[in-house]
């Protein structure tokens, strides 16, 4: 199929779908500026010890400097803006209505962009938490503490992510299978589909009946079958086009 047809094939089922899933990774976010932490030679994990910071063990190991390195993430989503990407998922919720945007992102951009309703798998970098007491607050209010001692009892903070050896947030997981296993179309955008569980929400739809478009500048190792629709490219650039074949506007901007 050549490029030209899937575009056209992804816009047909997207603008005849009455429920659709918008699954995002790291790549649609890496479009705004936001350092990817797998892939690329900027990735977070190349410039620093994983176990260090990203195993709850490590992190209470190595602070202050796990809360800092945290903290810097934190202000470097605040400061990057939503792109075309983005830009074009709302554009596409506001045509059907019933989406639901399921993120493996931390940044809060598709919120930024205007997307209403977003399942988050592995949180949020816009609040931080307390091991202990379980309280939150906002990164602003406490970016500026030189070390993460919570107000309320003294117990260690921690950014409000899911990392390593931890489960996702409860009940994350069900509603994305809800929602892939009964959606007409689900969009996969900027993610090799390869970090469990989150992978299977693909595949939940694809075995449920659904049309799955796959958006990636990779496509190398994702799945493939009949239902599956393969788009090489950034989300900025592929999803806009889907948009305006959909319903001729433009869902860039």
């Amino acid at each position: 199929m050549s490029s030209d047809d899937a575009l056209a094939r992804a816009a047909s089922k997207l603008r005849d779908a009455g429920r659709v899933v918008v699954f995002t990774g790291a790549g649609v976010s890496a479009e705004s500026g936001v350092p990817t932490f797998r892939s690329a030679a900027n990735s977070l994990w190349r410039q620093v010890d994983v176990a260090n910071f990203a195993y709850p063990a490590g992190y209470r190991r190595n602070q202050p400097a796990a809360w800092r390195w945290y903290a810097e993430r934190a202000a470097k989503a605040r400061e990057v803006a939503p792109n075309a990407g983005h830009h074009a998922i709302v554009a596409i919720e506001e045509h059907v209505p019933a989406s639901l945007v399921v993120t493996q992102n931390i940044d809060s951009l598709h919120q930024r962009a205007g997307s209403r309703r977003v399942l988050e798998l592995h949180g949020n970098l816009r609040e931080v938490r307390c091991f202990e007491c379980g309280g939150r607050s906002p990164w602003p209010d406490l970016a500026s503490l030189p070390e993460p001692v919570c107000r309320e009892c003294g117990g260690l903070l921690r950014p409000d992510v899911v990392m390593f050896e931890e489960e996702l947030p409860a009940g994350a997981m069900d509603e994305a299978r809800e929602w892939a296993t009964s959606c007409d179309v689900l969009l996969s955008v900027g993610t090799s589909n390869e970090v469990w569980p989150a992978t299977e929400i693909p595949r939940y739809a694809s075995r449920s009946g659904a049309t799955v478009v796959i958006v990636n500048p990779d496509l190398e190792g994702q799945p493939i079958g009949r239902s599956i629709v393969h788009l090489a490219g950034k989300s900025g650039d592929v999803l806009p086009e889907i948009v305006r074949r959909a319903w001729g506007v433009d869902g860039g901007l």
